[in-house]
This record gives structure tokens, sequence and C-alpha cells, in this order.
């Protein structure tokens, strides 16, 4: 009898499923990529923020600040030199030939301009009594404060107004109280200097470069309008920047019409 031929092993389609269903259960899944954790900070590593030094900067800050405040306001508090007195009247070039208003407000102030200031060793015949400007003497009188007790000669003293100094000159007649009252603003003033004057036709008359204002009284409120406007006037004075001192003039002066060309030996 002829064998019947044993075909490949048939399977069912519900075995085949159960199988495939099995096949996917136990199979893995696909694997995740490892999430890589950030580091932790480590408290040595950590930046710590610097309070002391940003509080030490803050007050310094604070510091210079107030410092700028005060500058600010102390100089915008401060007067100006010469209280203010700095416009002038006039278009010259040359300020001190202009007229400083200041000075013109002052009631019996006389100005005339004073181009002329060249050194000479003569005597100078002036425009006014007592002089206020013109050529002098190359060696100045002592303006540092000084009382003298005698007159000095005009081409000394008209030197003196070229350095900035207010020269304030008595008739030797004046009493002794004015007298006292008048060398209480010169004694120990930088560019002061006072001294009687022969023959003065007024009691006292006051004197810068360019300027005189005649008093009766020592105790005329001008005399120190007069003083404040004009002494050391940066706007009125010749040699701005010039010493007013000469101790060897203060010790041996020149005597009134007779002027020193260099100190006296």
């Amino acid at each position: 009898m002829a064998q019947r031929k044993s075909g490949p092993p048939t399977t069912s389609r519900s075995g085949a499923a159960s199988r495939g269903a099995a096949a996917k259960s136990t199979a893995k899944p696909p694997a995740r990529p490892p999430v890589r954790k950030k580091p932790g900070k480590s408290i040595v590593n950590q930046k710590q923020t610097p309070w002391g030094l940003i509080a030490i900067t803050a007050v310094i800050v604070l510091f210079a600040a107030a410092i700028v405040v005060a500058v600010i306001a102390t100089h915008k508090s401060k007067p100006a030199a010469n209280g203010g007195c700095s416009t002038m009247i006039g278009s010259n070039t040359t300020t001190y030939l202009n007229e400083l208003a200041c000075a013109k407000d002052i009631q019996g102030v006389v100005f005339k301009p004073e181009a002329n200031r060249s050194h000479v060793t003569t005597a100078v015949q002036y425009d006014a009594t007592p002089p206020i400007g013109g050529n002098h003497s190359p060696y100045w009188g002592d303006c540092s404060g000084t009382v003298y007790s005698s007159a000095i000669a005009n081409e000394n003293a008209v030197h003196m107004l070229e350095h900035g100094a207010v020269w304030i000159t008595y008739n030797p007649s004046l009493s002794a109280g004015d007298v006292t009252t008048l060398s209480k603003l010169v004694n120990g003033q930088d560019r002061m200097a006072m001294s009687p004057y022969p023959n003065l036709d007024s009691p006292i008359s006051i004197q810068s470069w360019g300027y005189q204002l005649k008093v009766s009284s020592a105790t005329d409120p001008r005399i120190q309008k007069f003083i404040d406007a004009l002494r050391y006037n940066p706007k009125t004075t010749p040699e701005y920047g010039a010493t007013c001192s000469d101790p060897q003039f203060k010790a041996h002066p020149s005597t009134f019409g007779h002027p020193l060309s260099q100190p006296a030996a």
C-alpha cells in the first residue's frame, strides 16, 4: 500500500496568533537614552555674593557724593572776589581803563583812566592830589597793612596802587581819634597803606588805581565800601599778582618830595 507523504506541519491560525502575542509580550521595549543629571552645586564651588564689599562701596560712593554736594553748595554761597564787583563800564580791552560799576555807585567817587605806568627815577607831576596813577618809581612802598607816621613820596605810593593797594591819606590836622579809627582799617591788612599828606584839601582822601574818594569823617561808611570794591580787584589792578610787601621800604620809607628808586643804603 502506498504511504501518504507527510507535508509540513500545519499551524492553525489561532495558534499562530497566540504565539505572536506571547512573543510580543516577552520582547523588551527599545532602550531610552540615559538621562544626564545636572551636577549638584557644591557648597565649595558656589560663588558667594560679597555683601560686605558692596556695602563698603556704597558707603564710599555716598560719602563722595556728599562731599561734592557740600563743595558745590559752599561755592555757590561764597561771595565772589571784591563782593562780586567785576562789572566794568566801557569797552576798552584793558579792563582797568574802564570804570568799575560798583565804585561808580559810591557817592563822591571820582574815576580817571590812568594809562601811563612807566618806571621813572625822577619826581612826577601828577594830575590828581593825592595821585591815583601814572608813571612812578620802580621801588614800591610797602602796602602789607602799613601805617606810616610820616608822609611818603607820591612816586613810591603810586607804585603801591599799581599792585592793587588802597592808600588812605589824611590831613595832618586830623584828630588823633580819627587817625586811630582809620588805622584799624589798615593795620595788618594786605593791599592797604596809610599816611599823612601835607596840605590835603580834605580831612581824608582814599585812593586806588584810577579812583579817589574824599570824605570828612573817619566813620563815613563810604570808606569801607571803597575798600571792599577796589582793594586788589583783578579788574582794576594793573599788576594783579604782584606783591605788596617790601620790608626794606617799611623800615626805611621815602619822604614826601623825595622818591626812592631803590632801597635806602
